[in-house]
C-alpha cells in the first residue's frame, strides 16, 4: 500500500528553495560561521533539486484523484492533525496551475495554499496570482543559489576570501553538479525559458494581474535566465570547461541574435563572456605562485583533443547567425594560440598554434572590432560587471601586444586606403566600395571601452609609459608608482602603439585617433600621463598637437569675427556654418572632447594650457562663442570651459570674462529691441528642435564655476549683483521654451 499523500504547507516548489537561498546568503555573503554546517546539511538534502535544476514534480494519476476528492475527503497537510477539506474553487485553480506549469497536482495545491497564506503581503492579488509569483520566486532562489555557490569556488580569477572549509564544501558540491551535465542543463533552460512564451500561457489562463504584477513576474523570469547564464560565466572564470561542454556552449552561441539596437542581451553577453574566459590564459602571468597547478588544470594547455576539437569547430566555414560573434570567438582563440606559442613550458602544440595568424585574419575580415564595440561594449549591462571589462581589455591589449605585425598591416592598409580616397576626390569620383575600416574600428573600440570606468580600474594606464617613473601610492598601474623600475615589455608595446598611430596620421583616421586618446585619457592618472604624451609631435608638426589645435582655433576666430552679427541681426538666429565645414566641425569637436577629458582630470594640464602665452584657450573659446557657429560646436566649447573652470583661479577669471562678453546677457543697453547671446539661440533654435545641448552645457558651466569660485561682487555697479540674472534665465526662459517647443511639436503631429 502506498504511503498517504500529504501537502507541504510551505509549498515544495517555494518554501524549501527560500530556505536554501537564505542558507547560502548567511554562509557566503554574511559570512556567519555557524551557517557553514547548516549550508552543508541543506546542500546534501537538496542535491537532487540542483541536479534536476528547475525540473518540476510530474503529474500523477493518484494525486489527480486525491485532489479531485479533496472537497469531500480532504487532504493531509504536513504538520497538521487530520485532513483539510479544500473548496471546489481551489481544486479548479489547482488543476489550472498544474496544467499551466506542468507540475504535480499536489504541488499546485501547495502553491495555492502558500499563496493564500502570503496574500496579506500582496494586497489586491488573488491567491492564484500570488501562487504564480511564488512559483517563479522559487526558481529564482535556486538559480541565485547556484550562482553564489559557483562564485565561491576555489579558482583562477577571484577569491571571496571565505573559510577553507566553506570553499571546500562549495567546490566539491559544484564539481559534482558539473559532472552531472550542468552546462547542458543551463543552456537548455536558457533556450527554453522565454518571457513572451510564459506570458502567453499565463494570459490564456488569466494568470496575470495588474501592470505591477506583470512586471514582477517578468522580472522574476528574466532574473532566472540571467542567474543561470551568470552561473556558467562564473564557472568559466574560476575553472575550465571540458571539451564537450565548450562545444555545447559554442553550439548555443551559433544561434544567438542581437537586440533591436544591435547589442547582445544580458544573458547572451554573459554566455559570450563565458566562452571568452574558456580561451583566457592571461591569469598564468598573474598567479605565479599557483602557476604549475593551474597549467595542469587547463585543457587548453594539456589536452590535444580539446585544442583539435575547438580549432576544427572555429575553422568551420559555416557562418553563425551573427558573423561578428563568430569573429569574436575566433579572435579570442587566435590570441590564445599565440599566447600558448610563447609559453616555454608548452612545446608540443606547435601544429595547432601555427594557425593563429589565419584565424585572426578571419576574425578581422568579419569586422570583429566593430561587433565588439556595437554589440558587446555598448550592451546594457557591460559596465556592470568588472570581469566583463577586464576580459575585453585583455582581448584588445593581447591583440596589440601579441600580434604587432597584424597591427602594422592594419596601419599600412589604412594608409593605402587614405591615398585611394584622396585620389578619388581629386578625380571627382566616389571612393571605392572595397575599402576597409579595420584600424578605425579598432581605435573606436578602444575609445568606447575606456570611456567609462565605474569600478575605477584605470586599465587604460597600461597604454601610458612615462619617461620618468613616478612615485605615488594612488597610482594604479603594472609598474607605475614604483620608482626607478623599468616598465614591463607589454606596457612599452602598448605605449608605442599609441605614439606610432599618431605618426603621419592620415585624415581618414584622424577623428578615431582623437577619440581613442580621449578614452585612454579618462581617469585621474591616465589624464595626468596623457597630457605631455598628447603633444608628441612637438611644435605643430602634426595635426595631433596642442600647437596645431590652438593655432587652428585662433585662425577660425580671426576669420569668423570679421562678420560678427549685431544683436538685432536675423543671421545670428540661424547660425550658418561660416567658414567651418561639417568635416572640420567634427574634427574640432573630437579635439575639444579630448581637451575636456584631459583638463578635467589633470590640474597641471589646466594651468599649463591657460598660462601658455601663445595659446590662451579660454580667450579663444570665449571669442568663438560670440561668433556664428553651430550650437553643437558651441556646446562643446562651453563644456571645455567647464573643465577648465574646475581650478578656482581659472574660475575667478572666467566669471569676469562671462560678464564682459555677455554670452548670457545680464545688462540691456538703452534702445535694444531684443535679447542676444544664448537666450536668442534657446528661443530661436533649441526650443524648435526640442534639443538643448547649448543650454545644458551652459548650466553645467555655471554649476562648475559656482562650486569652484564665486566672486561676491559679480556685476557690481552695472546690474543686480550675484546670480540673479542667471537664475532668472534658468527659471523662466529655459523651462518655458522647453514647454512651448513640446506643445508646438505635439500640435504639428496632430496629437
Amino acid at each position: 500500500m502506498s504511503p498517504p499523500l500529504a501537502v507541504i504547507s510551505g509549498a515544495s516548489l517555494w518554501g524549501p528553495y527560500k530556505d536554501i537561498w537564505q542558507a547560502v546568503v548567511n554562509a557566503i555573503w554574511k559570512r556567519q560561521l555557524e551557517a557553514i554546517h547548516i549550508l552543508d546539511q541543506i546542500l546534501k538534502k537538496h542535491k537532487p533539486d540542483f541536479i534536476s535544476l528547475f525540473r518540476n514534480p510530474p503529474k500523477n494519476a493518484q494525486q489527480h484523484e486525491k485532489v479531485q476528492k479533496a472537497n469531500t475527503e480532504g487532504v493531509a497537510v504536513q504538520g497538521q492533525q487530520g485532513t483539510r477539506l479544500l473548496p471546489e474553487q481551489l481544486i479548479k485553480e489547482a488543476f489550472i496551475l498544474s496544467d499551466l506549469f506542468d507540475i504535480g497536482e499536489l504541488a499546485a495545491v501547495e502553491l495555492l495554499l502558500a499563496g493564500e497564506h502570503q496574500q496579506p503581503r500582496f494586497p489586491g492579488l488573488t491567491r492564484g496570482l500570488v501562487a504564480v509569483l511564488l512559483y517563479w520566486d522559487g526558481k529564482r532562489c535556486i538559480a541565485n543559489s547556484l550562482r553564489a555557490l559557483i562564485q565561491s569556488r576555489h579558482g583562477k580569477t577571484w577569491t571571496l576570501e571565505l573559510s577553507p572549509e566553506l570553499v571546500s564544501i562549495t567546490t566539491r558540491f559544484t564539481d559534482e553538479l558539473m559532472e552531472q551535465g550542468l552546462t547542458h542543463k543551463i543552456l537548455t533552460l536558457v533556450s527554453q525559458i522565454d518571457v513572451n512564451t510564459e506570458f502567453e500561457k499565463l494570459q490564456r489562463e488569466r494568470g496575470l494581474g495588474s501592470e505591477k504584477h506583470r512586471k514582477e513576474v517578468s522580472d522574476l523570469i528574466r532574473e532566472c535566465r540571467q542567474s543561470l547564464a551568470e552561473s556558467l560565466f562564473a564557472w568559466t572564470c574560476q575553472s575550465p570547461l571540458s571539451r564537450d561542454d565548450t562545444l555545447i556552449l559554442i553550439s548555443y552561441l551559433e544561434k544567438v541574435t542581437v537586440e533591436a539596437d544591435g547589442s547582445l542581451d544580458r544573458v547572451n553577453l554573459a554566455l559570450l563572456m563565458a566562452l571568452l574566459y574558456c580561451f583566457d590564459i592571461s591569469f598564468l602571468e598573474q598567479n605565479s605562485e599557483y602557476r604549475e597547478e593551474l597549467m595542469h588544470q587547463l585543457p587548453l594547455l594539456t589536452e590535444r583533443q580539446y585544442i583539435a576539437a575547438i580549432q576544427t569547430r572555429l575553422q568551420d566555414s559555416r557562418p553563425w547567425k551573427l558573423p561578428g560573434l563568430q569573429a569574436t570567438a575566433r579572435l579570442a582563440w587566435a590570441l590564445a594560440l599565440r599566447g600558448i606559442s610563447q609559453l616555454s613550458d608548452v612545446t608540443a602544440l606547435a601544429e595547432f598554434t601555427e594557425a593563429d595568424e589565419a584565424m585572426a585574419e578571419m576574425a578581422i575580415t568579419d569586422n570583429v572590432f566593430l561587433f565588439i564595440t556595437e554589440s558587446v561594449v555598448r550592451a546594457e549591462n557591460f559596465y556592470q560587471d568588472e570581469f566583463y571589462i577586464r576580459r575585453i581589455h585583455n582581448l584588445v591589449t593581447d591583440f596589440l601586444a601579441l600580434m604587432p605585425m597584424k597591427v602594422k598591416q592594419l596601419r599600412n592598409r589604412a594608409d593605402e586606403d587614405a591615398r585611394m580616397i584622396h585620389m578619388s576626390i581629386q578625380m571627382g569620383n566616389e571612393p571605392p566600395l572595397s575599402l576597409r575600416r579595420d584600424l578605425e574600428h579598432l581605435m573606436l573600440l578602444i575609445a568606447e571601452l575606456y570611456k567609462k570606468d565605474p569600478f575605477h580600474l584605470e586599465l587604460a594606464l597600461e597604454y601610458w609609459c612615462p619617461t620618468e617613473p613616478l612615485q605615488s601610492s594612488t597610482i594604479m598601474g603594472s609598474y607605475l608608482g614604483i620608482a626607478h623600475q623599468r616598465p614591463p615589455q607589454r606596457q612599452v608595446v602598448l605605449s608605442k602603439f599609441v605614439r606610432q598611430m599618431g605618426d603621419l596620421l592620415p585624415s581618414t583616421i584622424y577623428i578615431p585617433y582623437l577619440r581613442m586618446l580621449r578614452g585612454l585619457a579618462n581617469g585621474p592618472q591616465s589624464g595626468l600621463f596623457s597630457f605631455p604624451a598628447e603633444n608628441i609631435q612637438g611644435a605643430g608638426g602634426s595635426p595631433v598637437s596642442w600647437e596645431h589645435f590652438f593655432h587652428s582655433l585662433m585662425l577660425y576666430h580671426e576669420h569668423l569675427r570679421k562678420d560678427l552679427p549685431s544683436a538685432d541681426s536675423i543671421q545670428y538666429r540661424h547660425l550658418p556654418l561660416r567658414g567651418i565645414t561639417q568635416k572640420e566641425q567634427d574634427g574640432l569637436i573630437a579635439f575639444l572632447q579630448l581637451t575636456k577629458t584631459i583638463v578635467k582630470w589633470s590640474e597641471n594640464a589646466r594651468l599649463a594650457l591657460c598660462e601658455h602665452p601663445q595659446w590662451t584657450p579660454v580667450v579663444i573659446i570665449l571669442g568663438l562663442l560670440q561668433c556664428s557657429i553651430h550650437p553643437i560646436l558651441k556646446a562643446e566649447l562651453i563644456e571645455t570651459l567647464s573643465a577648465f573652470g574646475k581650478s578656482p583661479e581659472i574660475a575667478a577669471s572666467l566669471w569676469q570674462s562671462l560678464e564682459y562678453t555677455q554670452i548670457l546677457q545680464t545688462v540691456r543697453t538703452p534702445g535694444q529691441r531684443q535679447a542676444s547671446g544664448i537666450e536668442v539661440e534657446l528661443n530661436e533654435i533649441e526650443s524648435r528642435c526640442e534639443e538643448y545641448p547649448l543650454t545644458r552645457a551652459f548650466c553645467r558651466l555655471i554649476s562648475t564655476l559656482v562650486e569652484s569660485s564665486f566672486p561676491s561682487n559679480l556685476g557690481a555697479g552695472l546690474r543686480p549683483q550675484a546670480l540673479s540674472p542667471i537664475c532668472s534665465f534658468s527659471e523662466t526662459p529655459c523651462f518655458f521654451s522647453f514647454a512651448q517647443g513640446r506643445i508646438e511639436g505635439l500640435l504639428k503631429s496632430g496629437k
